[in-house]
């Protein structure tokens, strides 16, 4: 007989274990003759293994699913990538954020704390084209933040979080604006609450562990990772004032100087990134050290002229015009990106004949930037797409009415390579079609595009270093 939330640790960790190499499938029946339930979205699963699993019923409840051992029960999955690594599918979603009584507690005190200092995390792989309750558990793992290595940077992204409600600002909260604890939206995105000392209301939104750090996490316990560099030690103050410690000692040194610090090739293409890995002392690259993949922040260097312009803009992977007509703004991997991911630009200005270091920014899109130009800006493209791209031939070139950088001052659209490619219904044609094209849905082909930030935009973002 099942005690459902009455389980002790003991029990749940013992319960927990014996799930491992089961299907969802396999765990209900146990418990039932006939399987009648129908998983139609990603929480059923979670659901249905606390069900039978552990005798508990669906529930919104404000405690912790175990009492009184205080412990929540979270049910995630985990994929494999078509290089072999490990990835989580998912941010883990936490609890709902009270915007009116979250805020009044310190972090030791708030209800955060109370539903998840402790975590039973049960793992199941998730496949393709695959039903639902034949997905296997493979891990589980008990996670304690007083015990966690991250908490300092949670309680730190807690409070941020925390600040921008108190000031009546989380309607201008971001995922992407913390490390490892985000504030995610929470059902349609139009539902929207209350909150402190303003009339605007915010979208609903809950605490999660971004899908960056999952990711992590899963690695670590679940695949390999033995080779990932870790850039701060339990000594350092904070991420921040560990990057600016190490980038001070750098500031106003030439590009010159610092090739010839470091033993960089000066012909090196990737001169730049050398410079700042070197800085660092970072082998595979800063951005596959620990931090920056848990926190999904990407670096990029920045050339900035003597006048502040910056020529080139900063581009995104290639998209596929036929997977990108089928998302909607919702759901779209722009929209994703922009709301998880930060980024760190390091600044190289020219003065005189040499490009010297001037420092570092982190940055993430402003949420009212997404939620407007941007929005716009893809469902603009996506309208183009679908309805069909007009092209021009001047001298053998091949111009066409995609949102170019002149459109808004945020974003634009070209091509993803220097290599053009085209074969289009008025028999033009031009360059390798297999390897440097993309097939529209009217069956045209055109180069591969992708999305960009208009140089202008970045040129905005660092004009602290125009000076």
């Amino acid at each position: 007989m099942k005690k459902g939330r009455l389980y002790n640790r003991q029990e749940i960790s013992a319960i927990s274990k014996s799930a491992i190499g089961k299907s969802v499938e396999d765990i209900i029946k146990e418990e039932t003759e006939t399987i009648t339930e129908k998983t139609s979205n990603k929480g059923e699963i979670g659901q249905l293994i606390e069900q039978y699993l552990f005798g508990i019923q669906n529930n919104n409840n404000s405690e912790p699913d175990f009492m009184p051992a205080g412990i929540e029960l979270k049910v995630t999955p985990y994929k494999k990538l078509k290089n072999g690594k490990l990835s989580a599918k998912e941010r883990l979603s936490l609890n709902i954020i009270n915007y009116k009584e979250e805020w009044k507690t310190d972090f030791k005190d708030s209800h955060f704390w109370f539903k998840n200092n402790t975590i039973q995390l049960i793992w199941y792989l998730w496949e393709p084209d695959k039903d639902d309750k034949k997905f296997k558990i493979t891990h589980e793992k008990l996670l304690e933040l007083a015990k966690n290595e991250d908490l300092n940077q949670i309680e730190k992204d807690w409070n941020y979080i925390i600040d921008k409600i108190k000031n009546g600002k989380a309607h201008e909260l971001s995922e992407a604006d913390t490390m490892y604890l985000g504030a995610c939206t929470k059902g349609s995105g139009k539902s929207l609450r209350e909150q402190p000392n303003t009339s605007i209301k915010a979208k609903q939104r809950a605490f999660c562990f971004k899908a960056s750090y999952m990711t992590q996490l899963v690695r670590k316990y679940i695949g390999d990772y033995s080779s990932v560099e870790k850039i701060l030690s339990s000594t350092t103050s904070s991420f921040d004032d560990y990057i600016r410690n190490v980038t001070n000692k750098y500031i106003g040194s030439s590009e010159k100087e610092l090739l010839k610090t470091f033993a960089i090739n000066e012909k090196s293409k990737d001169r730049y990134s050398m410079i700042i890995n070197k800085m660092f002392n970072i082998k595979k690259g800063l951005k596959n050290t620990e931090e920056f993949l848990k926190a999904n922040i990407i670096p990029k260097t920045i050339r900035m002229e003597e006048n502040g312009n910056i020529i080139e803009s900063v581009s995104f992977p290639a998209f596929k015009f036929k997977n990108i007509i089928n998302e909607t703004w919702e759901d779209s991997c722009l929209k994703e990106e922009l709301e998880t991911t930060k980024y760190m630009f390091f600044v190289f200005k020219k003065e005189k004949n040499d490009y010297i270091f001037k420092g570092f920014k982190l940055w993430n899109m402003p949420q009212v930037i997404i939620d407007n130009v941007i929005e716009n800006f893809w469902n603009n493209t996506i309208n183009k797409i679908k309805k069909g791209i007009n092209f021009t031939i001047i001298n053998n070139t091949v111009y066409n009415d995609l949102p170019g950088i002149a459109d808004n001052g945020v974003m634009h659209v070209r091509p993803h390579t220097s290599q053009s490619a085209y074969k289009l219904n008025n028999g033009f044609e031009k360059g390798n079609i297999q390897k440097y094209a993309d097939q529209l849905p009217d069956g045209q082909w055109m180069t591969k595009q992708c999305f960009w930030f208009n140089n202008t935009f970045i040129k905005d973002i660092l004009r602290e270093f125009n000076n």
